[in-house]
């Protein structure tokens, strides 16, 4: 099927590609309203992704409503409250799930994350989370949840930015788990709405964007961890879904960029320098280094792509495929299922070369803060 025909006959797609095109100052087009939902808690394009969405918030293409983390009993939403901090927006609404999902320093880690433990040395077994303590650690005073267990109940965040909203405009923009897809599904009517949680979902969200799906079926890290939830979230969800998948955003490296910035007090560059492997470490060995998801041009993009299609569209750098995404068994698999028809799902695939999408986004990780904090 053509893809002009495809627009027409998929209310989705439309959404998508149309309702919140790349904006421009003349254009009749509200700006896309984001909610970004992140682990932020073993990788570091979780930090790219916030950063580009900052960069496109001060070039005055999205409103950010809030940002918000998917795991608990870690650093995590103080890390993003430091990078809310430098870009200006310290006030901006966080949260994190309570009762279940992702806890500690890494997916699968069974207990919390002391806020009081002292920093220490990187060791290599903290699960990666050591850059986020760091990010703590070096920033003091531009976080106000060292432990996100702290943080407001992300179902409380949501609801509360959801219903004051107009209807249809919010696009969810998640990089991490599902946890609290699932559970602000799950809400009851309270004093913020009357309505349920899928209800308000259906009247507020325009679309969700999810970093997720192994194409076309295995394992995807964020689909995973919480599986249960991812089950529940993208069986349930009541608008359209639009999945940047892990084999997207495998082979397109950013970052290299930030990292080599020449700027002082910068926490996006920090993290990007602290953990991209040098050039000649990866000239060493390049196919260990891609296995890893690493290449000259710095990590593997997997949630900035998501970012770039919550804000601009799929239109300015993608094409896409329609289907069904679910999950399967019990153990975390997923699978896609291509349908041009009637899918009720669709996945990015490649139209502006991999190479050039990685330099938007590096373009957008290095532009400096338009009301940055100090």
């Amino acid at each position: 099927m053509k893809k002009t025909a495809t627009l027409i006959s998929c209310a989705a797609v439309a959404l998508v590609t149309v309702a919140y095109a790349n904006p421009v100052p003349q254009s009749p087009l509200p700006i896309p309203r984001i909610s970004f939902d992140t682990d932020m808690i073993t990788d570091f394009d979780d930090v790219g992704a916030l950063a580009c969405l900052h960069a496109l918030a001060d070039a005055g293409e999205c409103e950010i409503l809030a940002t918000v983390s998917s795991t608990r009993g870690n650093a995590s939403v103080g890390a993003i409250e430091v990078i809310n901090h430098y870009y200006g927006r310290p006030d901006l609404p966080v949260g994190s799930p309570k009762g279940m999902g992702v806890m500690g320093d890494r997916a699968g880690a069974k207990e919390k994350v002391c806020p009081s433990a002292p920093l220490g040395e990187k060791r290599g077994n903290d699960g990666g989370h050591y850059k986020y303590r760091k990010l703590l650690a070096d920033y003091p005073g531009w976080y106000r949840h060292a432990d996100a267990d702290d943080a407001p109940d992300a179902n409380e965040t949501y609801r509360r930015v959801l219903a004051a909203q107009p209807d249809k405009s919010v696009v969810i923009c998640s990089v991490g788990f599902t946890t609290n897809m699932r559970r602000l599904l799950e809400t009851k009517p309270d004093a913020i709405s009357p309505l349920d949680g899928k209800a308000l979902v259906a009247k507020k969200v325009k679309v969700w964007v999810a970093m997720a799906c192994q194409y076309p079926f295995g394992q995807e890290y964020n689909a995973r961890w919480d599986h249960e939830s991812s089950r529940i979230a993208f069986a349930n969800w009541p608008t359209p879904i639009v999945f940047s998948d892990a084999k997207y955003g495998k082979d397109c490296f950013a970052g290299r960029a930030v990292a080599e910035m020449k700027v002082e007090r910068c926490p996006v560059k920090d993290v990007f320098s602290g953990n991209i492997p040098s050039r000649e470490e990866i000239r060493k060995d390049s196919a260990k280094w891609l296995r890893r998801g690493y290449g000259m041009g710095g990590r593997s993009a997997w949630d900035e792509t998501a970012v770039l299609v919550a804000v601009r569209g799929i239109e300015p750098y993608f094409n896409f495929e329609r289907g069904t995404f679910r999950m399967v068994g019990n153990k975390g698999d997923n699978e896609w299922a291509p349908d041009a028809e009637n899918g009720p799902h669709i996945r990015i695939t490649e139209k502006v070369s991999k190479f050039e999408v990685a330099r938007v986004i590096d373009e957008l990780m290095t532009r400096p803060p338009k009301h940055g904090g100090k």
